[in-house]
C-alpha cells in the first residue's frame, strides 16, 4: 500500500490489496468486519455506510477494455475519516495513477486537493473518476452516427448487427453502472456534517448532474440503437424477401418447362414427335411459355 501526506491528511491507495493488508486496515483503524468482508468480496453493491468515525463507500465506474472494445465496470472501496482517505481497487485506474503522480510531483496540487479536508479530496477523487464516463458516452455517440450511415449504405448485413448488437450490450452495461451511482453521489449531501460539511453539498450535487447529463445521453443512445436494430431488422427482411421472389419466379416459370420436357421424354407417341423439326419446335414453345410468363409477372409488377 501506497501513501501520501500533506497538512495531517493522508491518503492510502492500494492497487492490489491482500487479504492480510485489509485485515491490517481493520485493526489500525477498527473498521467494521462487515465493511472488511465487502471489500474481500469480488462483487458488492454500491453503497454508502455511515459509522461515527468515518464513512465507507462502494461504488463502480466504467471504462472500456482495449482489447475487446467492452464497456466494464471498476469496483472502488473506499474508507474516508477526518484526516485519512483509503482507496481500495483490483488493477491500476489509469485516472487514479494520473492524480497519484501528479500529487507526489507538485507540492501546488497536494495544496489544492487536500487542504480543503477529507471531504473536498473525495470530491474531487470521485468527479474526476466520473468524468471519464464522458468518453466513453462520446465514443458511443460517434459509433451510432457511423452504424446509421452504414445501415443505409453498406450491403454488410452481418457485420452491421454484429455492431448494433455489441453497441447495445455497451450501452446497456453503462446504463447499469451508473443507475445505483445517482443514488449513492445523492446520499452524500445528507451524511454526516464531520466528513461531508454543508457547503460541499453543492459540489456533490455536481458529480451527480454529470451523472444525470451521461444518463440522459445514454436513454437517448438506448432508443436510437433500439431504432436502428428495428430498422436493420426490417431492411434484412425486406432483403430476404426481394430474394425469395426472384427464386419463386424461377421455380414458377421453370414448372411448366420442367412438365413439357417430361412429357416429351416418355416412351410414348406425342403430337409433332415424328415431325422432322420437332426439337425446334418444342424449344419455341418453351421460349414463348418463358416470355409470356415474365411479361405476365412484369404486368403485375412481381419482377
Amino acid at each position: 500500500m501506497r501513501t501520501l501526506t500533506h497538512k495531517g491528511i493522508t491518503w492510502h491507495d492500494d492497487p492490489s490489496p491482500t487479504e492480510k493488508e485489509i485485515w491490517n486496515l481493520h485493526h489500525r483503524y477498527g473498521f467494521h468486519e462487515l465493511d472488511i468482508e465487502d471489500c474481500l468480496s469480488e462483487h458488492e453493491r454500491p453503497k454508502v455506510e455511515e459509522y461515527d468515525e468515518y464513512l465507507f463507500l462502494v461504488f463502480h465506474i466504467p471504462y472500456k477494455s482495449p482489447q475487446s472494445g467492452r464497456i466494464l465496470k471498476e469496483e472502488i472501496n473506499i474508507f474516508l475519516g477526518q484526516d485519512y482517505i483509503i482507496t481500495l481497487h483490483e488493477g491500476k485506474i489509469p485516472t487514479l495513477e494520473k492524480l497519484w503522480k501528479d500529487l507526489g510531483d507538485a507540492p501546488e496540487k497536494r495544496e489544492e486537493f487536500l487542504q480543503h479536508g477529507t471531504g473536498y479530496f473525495l470530491y474531487e477523487l470521485m468527479h474526476l473518476l466520473f468524468q471519464q464516463g464522458f468518453p466513453l458516452v462520446d465514443s458511443i455517440t460517434r459509433e451510432l452516427r457511423r452504424l446509421e450511415d452504414e445501415l443505409f449504405e453498406s450491403e454488410e448485413e452481418v457485420d452491421i448487427l454484429r455492431s448494433i448488437l455489441t453497441l447495445k450490450r455497451n450501452i446497456i452495461t453503462m446504463r447499469s453502472i451508473l443507475l445505483p451511482q445517482r443514488t449513492i453521489v445523492a446520499s452524500l449531501e445528507h451524511k454526516n456534517r464531520k466528513f461531508v460539511s454543508e457547503d460541499l453539498a453543492l459540489y456533490y450535487d455536481d458529480i451527480r448532474d454529470s451523472i444525470e447529463r451521461q444518463w440522459s445521453l445514454l436513454e437517448t443512445a438506448k432508443e436510437v440503437i433500439e431504432a436502428l436494430q428495428s430498422t436493420h431488422e426490417s431492411w434484412l427482411s425486406h432483403k430476404t424477401n426481394q430474394v425469395i421472389r426472384i427464386l419463386t419466379v424461377f421455380s414458377v416459370t421453370m414448372l411448366p418447362l420442367s412438365v413439357l420436357t417430361g412429357l416429351y421424354g416418355m416412351n410414348v407417341d406425342l403430337p409433332i414427335q415424328s415431325h422432322p423439326l420437332a426439337f425446334e419446335i418444342v424449344l419455341a414453345a418453351m421460349g414463348l411459355i418463358i416470355v409470356s410468363m415474365l411479361a405476365y409477372f412484369a404486368r403485375r409488377k412481381w419482377l
